[in-house]
């Protein structure tokens, strides 16, 4: 992306190259053109700060020509942000027509796979204006700016911690007025400067530690925060007097910018050397009255709701790595390399394209889905210059990275290998790694007391681990003390995998993925199920659990070991207790959904293919997490959880259950009808009890005289005589609406009514809109969007002619009419209205769906089991708006009016994801032309009596 920043400017008392600079910024934080020592302490702290955030360290991910790090401003990649967009411009008249008529498309040189997210258009949308225009994706950068207090999240590797140093390194780049390609910072104009501090905040944690951070005084003790903060600046980067520097800056409104990366290194519980993650959280909170904008980073797992509503600041989530920014990524990592002599220059086309292709091909999912996150990417690269193989998965690719630095210990170098240092040739780093390694990086794991997150193995605890284990294989030299210390010594001078501090005395590895690997490998491969067991619920041990786990289905034997782990985890009871003790039904719970998270992450395909009764623990998870789903006790505990309620162990909130849902979609949900056979026998016998009883998919709504509409006080309801009708549980959920497809459904000219084959035939639709973006295993329970309103009066025609032979005399399968809709949703019992399908209460997320930003995109049904209707029926409100049969009028005219063919407006009822909270009501309704098929638009069947023109 750019050229190397190494030796791009001369610094010297103030001066860059010969100009005076500081002075913007300087002006800035103290209110007036800064005085020279003010301006040469802040030069003095801006050129520090460029000068150890210039570099990407890559030690002990690749090989070690990489020690020295690569040049950060080379090799950043702007990053985006998911579930946020910004508009590019609108549509011209000619461009609206076409969308309309489902004939626009994104030109390709505009997509995201040739183009990064600046450019990149991702959608077309309607704009504040109510005008059709073009959105690209929000850059992380913009984010930032409009937020002056901000959580940024995303996955491990996903670029967090690289983008808050490489914002910081910008920053005092433009502090020093170095405005050029390498500053500029997309969303922000030149003249726009901050003082950029960044702390991990596990540092931060540790230093209030035994101070009383006042979190229930009335005024916070922000004080501390400042000698913490100061502390830091003066020890990382030598300031004298870094108070005056900060107070400055803190005079000004939010022209200091702190950022505290790491908040999922700090402990979750307190300890002697450092504070728990939810008391420096209400600390930090307490102490943005100081008029600082502040960024935390976290991984995603570890923001809890509780943490939200602790700050009540906006979290956003890093976006994957789109097709465009790997591309990018690649042409712009392996010249680099060659920079670095990894590769020679002949090697950068070829690999570059071996990679580009690989990326490209649609039969190498696992391998792109391992690019969209920056460091695996990194790591595939690695092992590409290295091997010029491809890995497949996360676990074969930490494995095959550990081999590359090991394999620098057993090369020869000034004549010595390690075999040959220490005086016996069956020493390997393999063999190093296998007996002694793990076990110390698995210990290490165990007492973390880095800053970021990496444990700390003693140097004498090393030498004797080494020691034992030469003695242990009767070292050829009969001096284990004298080869432990030859090893030492060697792995000192090799650096690599194991990297030794100033002192000597303490090691750490190179990075904190390589630890969680080799921790979870010993985890999975030495210890007993019951340690495994015992951390399953620290956050920090899930990625080694996973990556143990990936170990163990990568050999054959260790299969037993496998379903061992999933047994214990699937039991309702404690492992092995004697007598019997059931676990807390919500640890239960957990369990259940690690272990079908466990079981997607290796790939149940791959472990169909050892000795694994895949099919038994398929069922097992499929029971048990349906149970989850539908436990009303447990959503009602959830509630009061969110609501404030102390509960140990808690129960699972909606984010959680979410992720078991789409689990449970890859093992197959059962909860709604997909074949002819399953939707026969829920049609057979049908339910007359009006009643949120049961989970059978037809929920009954007795005939009678409803008022409906009017909900304003100047409004008079009218009174409509409905025949009694069944509504679905569940909208119609992609993997129902892929039974239509490929049953025929876009070719068979007698599901389709006449504006329905027109639409069909301009639009040479055979699937609906965005139909690859759902057909992902874990999206197959979210409703189907992208379908217009023909594509739902076609489908549920298919679904007539399915069922016509257990259809009751007159009834067919069709949409609702408003009327049908609003009763279903909005009536009690007892026959009175209410203005949510639950009652009174105001919204929550243990509701329903909405204000839900992360993904442009429906979550699974049925996961706000409290947002149900009195009939039974699920997600009615939020999560997508729904077609009606009712062509749209004013002041709810018409109501009851049910179209078989239309190419009139025609109303949608119930809000989406993406809605207010206050738009999440029985009110909620809006009109669409019926050829429109957004993100936001999905449908739900109902079992009615027929309609052939209008009734």
């Amino acid at each position: 992306m750019a050229d190397s920043t190494d030796g791009s400017a001369y610094v010297h008392d103030s001066h860059i190259n010969g100009v005076v600079v500081g002075t913007n910024l300087g002006t800035i934080l103290y209110g007036r053109p800064p005085e020279e020592a003010e301006r040469d302490l802040l030069v003095r702290y801006l050129q520090r700060v460029t000068e150890l955030h210039s570099t990407m360290p890559v030690v002990g991910l690749g090989s070690s020509r990489l020690d020295a790090g690569l040049d950060l401003a080379s090799v950043y990649m702007m990053l985006a942000v998911q579930g946020r967009y910004r508009a590019v411009r609108t549509l011209t008249a000619e461009e609206t027509e076409a969308y309309r008529q489902q004939r626009f498309v994104i030109p390709k040189e505009l997509s995201t796979d040739r183009c990064l997210p600046d450019q990149a258009i991702v959608m077309v949308n309607t704009n504040q204006s109510g005008e059709l225009a073009l959105f690209r994706a929000e850059l992380a950068t913009e984010t930032v700016l409009d937020h002056p207090h901000l959580v940024l999240c995303g996955a491990p590797g996903c670029g967090k911690s690289t983008f808050a140093h490489h914002l910081v390194w910008v920053l005092a780049q433009r502090g020093l007025d170095q405005i050029n390609h390498h500053t500029g910072l997309l969303g922000w104009n030149d003249t726009q400067r901050l003082l950029p501090i960044v702390m991990p905040l596990r540092r931060l944690a540790g230093a209030l530690v035994g101070t009383d951070v006042g979190l229930t005084d009335a005024m916070p003790n922000v004080g501390l925060l400042r000698d913490a903060v100061c502390a830091h600046m003066q020890t990382k980067y030598g300031i004298e007097k870094p108070h005056t520097l900060l107070d400055a800056g803190l005079a000004r409104s939010l022209k200091v910018l702190l950022v505290f990366d790491g908040l999922d290194e700090v402990p979750l519980e307190a300890s002697s050397t450092s504070l728990d993650q939810r008391t420096v959280l209400r600390f930090i909170r307490r102490c943005a009255g100081l008029n600082v904008r502040i960024l935390i980073t976290c991984r995603s797992r570890a923001w809890t709701d509780e943490y939200r509503q602790i700050t009540q600041w906006p979290m956003v989530k890093l976006a994957p790595l789109t097709g465009g920014q790997m591309t990018q990524f690649i042409h712009t990592w392996f010249p680099q390399l060659r920079t670095k002599g990894v590769i020679a220059y002949e090697a950068i086309a070829r690999l570059s394209q071996r990679l580009v292709q690989a990326l490209r091909d649609p039969h190498r999912e696992k391998l792109r889905k391992m690019a969209e996150n920056p460091l695996l990417l990194s790591m595939i690269i690695f092992v590409m210059a290295d091997t010029g193989n491809l890995p497949h998965d996360r676990a074969k690719l930490y494995e095959q990275i550990l081999e590359q630095l090991l394999e620098q210990w057993d090369a020869k170098r000034n004549g010595h290998d390690l075999a040959q240092a220490i005086g016996d040739e069956r020493i390997t780093g393999k063999k190093l790694r296998d007996f002694v390694l793990d076990r110390l990086c698995y210990q290490a794991h165990l007492t973390t007391t880095s800053n970021d997150g990496r444990g700390q193995i003693d140097a004498m605890q090393l030498k004797k681990a080494l020691m034992d284990y030469f003695a242990k294989i009767k070292i050829k030299t009969n001096d284990p003390y004298w080869a432990a210390e030859r090893c030492v010594a060697y792995i000192d001078q090799r650096s690599g995998l194991l990297q030794p501090d100033d002192t000597g005395n303490v090691y750490t590895f190179a990075h904190l993925t390589l630890q969680e690997h080799c921790a979870g490998r010993h985890l999975l491969f030495e210890e007993p199920l019951q340690q495994m067991l015992a951390v399953r619920r620290d956050d920090r041990w899930r990625e080694p659990i996973f990556l143990g786990v990936g170990c163990l289905a990568d050999d054959k034997r260790a299969s037993s070991k496998i379903g061992e782990v999933l047994s214990a985890l699937i039991n309702p009871d404690e492992f092995r207790s004697k007598p019997r003790k059931p676990k807390h039904r919500y640890e239960w719970y957990r369990d259940l959904v690690l272990a079908a998270a466990i079981g997607a992450d290796c790939d149940w395909d791959t472990l169909n293919g050892t000795d694994l009764d895949v099919e038994y623990f398929h069922g097992a998870l499929r029971y048990g997490i349906v149970i989850l789903l539908e436990d009303r006790a447990h959503a009602q505990a959830a509630l009061d959880y969110y609501h404030g309620q102390l509960m140990e162990p808690a129960p699972l909130l909606v984010r959680e259950r979410q992720k078991a849902a789409e689990l449970l979609a890859g093992l197959g949900d059962s909860r709604y009808p997909v074949n002819s056979d399953q939707w026969q026998q829920e049609t057979r016998q049908l339910s007359t009890q009006f009643s949120r009883e049961g989970t059978h998919y037809w929920r009954f709504v007795p005939a009678g005289h409803y008022q409906v509409g009017g909900w304003y006080y100047d409004e008079q309801p009218p009174t409509v005589v409905l025949q009694p009708y069944w509504v679905g549980r569940f909208m119609i959920t992609v993997e129902q609406y892929q039974a239509f497809i490929e049953a025929g459904g876009y070719t068979n000219e007698d599901y389709w009514t006449k504006h329905g084959r027109a639409y069909k035939k301009r639009s040479n639709k055979i699937v609906p809109r965005w139909w690859d973006d759902q057909t992902e295993q874990e999206y197959r329970n979210q409703p189907i969007y992208g379908v217009s309103w023909y594509e739902a009066v076609a489908y549920c025609q298919w679904l007539t002619q399915q069922l016509s032979p257990f259809l009751p005399q007159g009834y067919g399968i069709r949409l609702a009419s408003e009327a049908e809709w609003e009763v279903a949703v909005a009536y009690t019992t007892d026959g009175q209205r209410q203005p949510s399908p639950w009652g009174a209460q105001p919204v929550t997320p243990e509701h329903a769906i909405y204000d839900w930003s992360t993904k442009n995109r429906p979550l699974s049904v049925g996961v706000g089991l409290l947002g149900q209707a009195a009939c039974g029926a699920l997600d009615s409100v939020g999560n997508l708006w729904e077609w009606t049969a009712t062509p749209y009028q004013q002041n709810h005219g018409a109501v009851q009016l049910t179209l078989a063919d239309s190419d009139d407006d025609m109303a949608v009822r119930g809000g989406a994801y993406y809605s207010r909270s206050t738009d999440i009501r029985c009110t909620a309704r809006h009109r669409l032309r019926p050829d429109f098929d957004d993100y936001h638009r999905g449908f739900r069947c109902m079992l009615a009596p027929v309609v052939n023109a209008e009734s």
